[in-house]
């Protein structure tokens, strides 16, 4: 994600500090990796394989990378037992589970660990990127990525999600986050609101703006610190001290 507080992404497949995207391959399958290789490579991210588990932490620490595909039948240690070492390490970054086994127990497992998607040998390549895909929108690393501090709306979809967590908006709400998401932190008052949703299309009366604004502010606030701030007729997003 930008390291920046606020900002828009508006370049393809770009990472923190502007580089491209980076995935992480373990897996012991070297005609496999070198499948991944090369169709993650053509979408423009760059890659790192491993054949094993034991270099993975290591190996994430130095590439820094944005996702993680990792097998779970390592030929050393399990990919269970990578995540576990993964995680306790500091790295956070999600991982999904490419895997021949297929029982419940398995997947719970996956999960439990700290796994974040769950994938089934054998499997077509567009179904990894499409899956990588939507592991860089909830992370603010796609193209039409819009982030202020751990929120994220991606205005190709106009999926939204806060650290990490989906949120479901309504359409108007969805646009509401995007002018307070380009304001950077600055307020706007209602008639700026009114104005900004008009030109992209909803035209709505104060009183509608108004309860847009509250219901944004109930969702994306909702069990976490606040971010949506809303005093005096005035909105505007904050992950920290409200302005006056």
């Amino acid at each position: 994600m930008s390291s920046a507080t606020t900002g828009v992404i508006d370049l393809p497949d770009i990472g923190a500090g502007g580089r491209r995207n980076r995935v992480l391959v373990v897996d012991e399958e070297v005609a496999l990796t070198n499948l991944l290789d090369l169709a993650l490579t053509f979408e423009g991210w760059e890659v790192e394989t491993l054949a094993t588990g034991s270099d993975a932490v290591d190996v994430a620490h130095r590439f820094a990378p944005d996702a993680i595909l990792l097998d779970m039948g390592l030929p050393d240690i399990n990919g269970i037992e990578v995540v576990a070492r993964l995680r306790d390490s500091g790295v956070t970054v999600p991982v999904i589970f490419l895997t021949g086994r297929s029982s419940l127990e398995d997947r719970l497992a996956a999960f439990s660990a700290g796994g974040d998607d769950y994938m089934t040998k054998p499997f077509g390549l567009e179904e990894v990127t499409t899956r990588l895909r939507a592991v860089f929108r909830r992370g603010g690393l796609a193209p039409t990525s819009r982030v202020f501090a751990d929120v994220v709306l991606d205005t190709g979809t106009h999926q939204v999600w806060r650290g990490g967590e989906p949120i479901l908006l309504s359409s108007l709400e969805v646009e509401l986050l995007r002018v307070l998401i380009d304001r950077g932190g600055d307020p706007v008052d209602g008639t700026g609101i009114v104005r900004s949703l008009g030109f992209s299309g909803h035209s709505v009366v104060d009183s509608a703006a108004a309860r847009a604004v509250e219901s944004l502010k109930a969702k994306l606030n909702a069990d976490a610190t606040p971010v949506v701030h809303v005093e005096g007729g005035r909105a505007w997003l904050a992950d920290s001290t409200p302005k006056s």
